[in-house]
């Protein structure tokens, strides 16, 4: 939880009003991947993802999942000041988000499947836990980071 948290200060911290917007991204990107993710598999389900470790996972979901990610980085590159990044660059950052974010979720259910625990916690009721709220978010930080840090690097030269 280290890395992830101060990479989210560091985001927000630039000195300059873009860094609220890459802030608002991962956000945006983490929660549409999740919700479209859910939403799709329910609906459409088909061949698992990872059945060992997540059996409700979906490849529909994986990929509506990553689609919501593409298209929430695009609205936030179209719509908020996120200074010279493109919507075809933010289309490309938020697949690799939403990828992150996917992968988060994975990692999280791999790890409760191994210490044999069904929830991460009981701070939120009904959601499995609170770490079950930040896991994605925690991979699609450092994802967004990066895209942040590159774009920054690019304005100065």
């Amino acid at each position: 939880l280290g890395w992830p948290a101060i990479l989210i200060i560091w985001l927000r911290d630039q000195g300059d009003p873009e860094g609220l917007t890459w802030t608002v991204l991962v956000f945006v990107v983490a929660w549409a991947s999740d919700i479209m993710a859910y939403l799709v598999g329910s609906t459409f389900g088909g061949p698992k993802l990872w059945p060992r470790f997540s059996p409700n996972k979906t490849w529909s979901g994986f990929i509506g999942g990553l689609a919501a990610g593409v298209l929430a980085a695009m609205g936030c590159a179209h719509w908020l000041d996120m200074g010279p990044l493109t919507v075809g660059w933010a289309a490309l950052l938020g697949l690799a988000a939403a990828l992150a974010t996917m992968a988060g979720d994975l990692w999280e259910s791999a790890l409760k499947r191994r210490f044999g625990v069904k929830d991460a916690g009981a701070i939120i009721p009904g959601h499995g836990g609170l770490l079950d709220r930040v896991d994605g978010m925690m991979f699609a930080i450092v994802i967004v980071a990066v895209g942040r840090l590159l774009v920054l690097l690019a304005e100065r030269t």
